[in-house]
């Protein structure tokens, strides 16, 4: 069965970034470490996330409301939805345990920062356009993947993919988003692995803080 959601026209594409290092410290002590994954959720259960998550996107890109207002709502969803710190972790892998408690925390914050520019600067894709759900199923022992696909009148389809995970209290959260076969997590930990590799994790954090800052 698919699921379709309209998205409104009223959005602005510019989006007060700014914000972001405002919101990150506090968004970042409530979770400062991903949680244990329990058994894996129900496919239908994965689908209903991320149908929720997809029309309460374009319901607040519809909302007449300033852009610093939408884009605090859409920080606050996405942070809700997807373990951002979880995320962060898998991304760094095992440089994760040569990182001091310092240089963790910082990590977290800036990632944090970086991952959720990019996910609200992308939002514009919603645009005039429908929001599919085209499959949901188990992946693995620990995950469902929804996949789900975004249409236009004027371009390609976008297909992306979610992996959702239950955590120990019950929550679904997406732990990979995957953009026409290209996975967030495998992508960033090559990228994030090599400058560790050259410049350890100062380097690192020498790097997002750039990013941070370029956004």
């Amino acid at each position: 069965m698919i699921r379709k959601t309209k998205a409104g026209t009223g959005a602005d594409s510019m989006i007060e970034r700014r914000a972001i290092l405002q919101a990150a410290p506090a968004l970042a002590l409530l979770t400062l470490t991903g949680l244990p994954a329990l058994a894996a959720p129900s496919p239908d259960d994965a689908r209903d996330l991320i149908q929720t998550v997809g029309s309460r996107v374009l319901e607040i890109l519809k909302q007449d409301i300033s852009q610093d207002e939408k884009f605090l709502k859409m920080v606050e969803l996405l942070d809700g939805s997807i373990d951002l710190d979880l995320v962060a972790r898998l991304i760094l892998a095992r440089h994760w345990r040569r990182a001091d408690d310092a240089q963790k925390t910082e990590y977290l914050k800036l990632f944090r920062a970086y991952a959720l520019d990019s996910l609200a600067s992308k939002l514009h894709i919603y645009n005039g356009q429908e929001f599919e759900i085209t499959d949901s199923k188990p992946a693995g022992k620990k995950d469902a993947v929804v996949r789900t696909l975004i249409t236009s009148q004027d371009r390609p389809p976008l297909h992306v993919d979610w992996r959702i995970r239950e955590r120990d209290d019950g929550a679904l959260v997406a732990i990979d988003v995957i953009v026409e076969s290209v996975s967030l997590i495998v992508t960033q930990r090559s990228e994030f692995g090599a400058v560790v590799e050259r410049q350890g994790i100062d380097g690192l954090l020498d790097e997002l803080r750039r990013r941070v800052d370029r956004a």
